[in-house]
């Protein structure tokens, strides 16, 4: 079994969070941390589809914007996962789709229990009868 390189970064560095903050102001941080977090499954789930179907092109393009991403969250772990995954499949190696699928929801998992750890999670509505 390979060792995973990205296990020794953290699952969320508030540091990106922070330049954000200084850069754009508080709120603009708030609602892309929010956005970021609610889109994982979407945009992991976008790449197990692509590469179900070995559409390379549609694969890249989806790990190189959950890379970004994540890497303007802070995201470490999950943009070194996606960086590894990239270039492989830019050196033409086809990923066992099973094993993308663990490796990326594990990621995303760890992502978001430290978020909700520390106060990322966008709220839940309480009242949502009225």
């Amino acid at each position: 079994m390979r060792e995973d390189p990205g296990q020794d970064l953290s699952a969320l560095d508030d540091g990106a969070l922070q330049d954000l903050k200084d850069d754009a102001g508080e709120a603009v941080a708030r609602a892309f941390i929010e956005e970021y977090l609610l889109m994982l499954p979407a945009r992991a789930a976008k790449i197990v589809r692509a590469l179900t179907r070995e559409d390379t092109v549609e694969s890249l393009d989806a790990v190189v914007s959950l890379r970004t991403s994540s890497a303007m969250a802070g995201a470490l772990r999950l943009e070194s996962y996606c960086r590894d995954l990239e270039r492989g499949l830019k050196r033409g190696h086809s990923p066992d789709v099973t094993a993308v699928t663990a490796g990326l929801f594990s990621n995303i998992r760890q992502v978001i229990r430290e978020a909700s750890r520390r106060g990322h999670l966008p709220p839940r509505s309480q009242d949502s009868h009225s």
